[in-house]
């Protein structure tokens, strides 16, 4: 059975605003919105939802904004946040498809809710490079809840001792191999390859 690699996609693969800082970083410059209005609007009272399916993005966003923000069509703040939280590590991406042509499976494993998954597939053409994506709206779940590293290996097909996932958070780390996976904490411009010889023996 092929090694299956389970990519985090935020904070692992992509990197926020291209020239390098967080996606809100200039939010109230440019769509007249702040980042504490955000957060009370928005993110605390329905995030968790979005990002397990339960409440879908747009419908979230057409409630909570006319009343903070009346000028910003949901879908205007939805174009320029998924612009802005886009900035690939190519070098990581690279190392990837290079495990994937030597015959490793390679998948994203993250938390997303339907319509980023959509952009990261499509817009920025991940799904070029991976083959398939597990993410949280779809499954119901979130990491690092268990059921998520379930839902994983029945879509990859693969098998919890032959697969890894690269994550930066410590929580999804040990959930993950409390679920019988190997995984390996990410640190930036780290060698992909260097950490799974390094911590996993699963690359030649």
């Amino acid at each position: 059975m092929k090694p299956c690699l389970m990519l985090d996609v935020d904070g692992v693969l992509v990197h926020g605003h291209p020239e390098g800082d967080s996606w809100v970083e200039n939010v109230e410059r440019d769509l007249g919105v702040t980042p504490a209005i955000l957060e009370t609007c928005f993110f605390e009272p329905h995030w968790a939802d979005v990002i397990v399916g339960k409440k879908q993005l747009l419908d979230v966003l057409e409630r909570c904004l006319p009343p903070v923000a009346p000028w910003l069509a949901p879908q205007d703040f939805v174009d320029y946040w998924f612009a802005h939280d886009s900035l690939l590590d190519e070098a990581l991406l690279s190392e990837a498809d290079n495990l994937r042509r030597h015959g490793m499976l390679v998948f994203l494993a993250t938390n997303q809710e339907h319509m980023r998954a959509r952009y990261l597939m499509e817009h920025l053409r991940l799904g070029e490079h991976v083959d398939g994506i597990v993410y949280s709206a779809a499954v119901g779940v979130r990491k690092p809840d268990r059921a998520f590293f379930d839902a994983a290996l029945k879509q990859s097909g693969s098998v919890a001792r032959n697969t890894v996932l690269v994550d930066d958070m410590r929580a999804n780390v040990e959930a993950a191999r409390e679920a019988g996976w190997m995984a390996i904490q990410w640190t930036r411009g780290k060698s992909l390859v260097g950490l799974l010889e390094a911590e996993c023996a699963c690359v030649a």
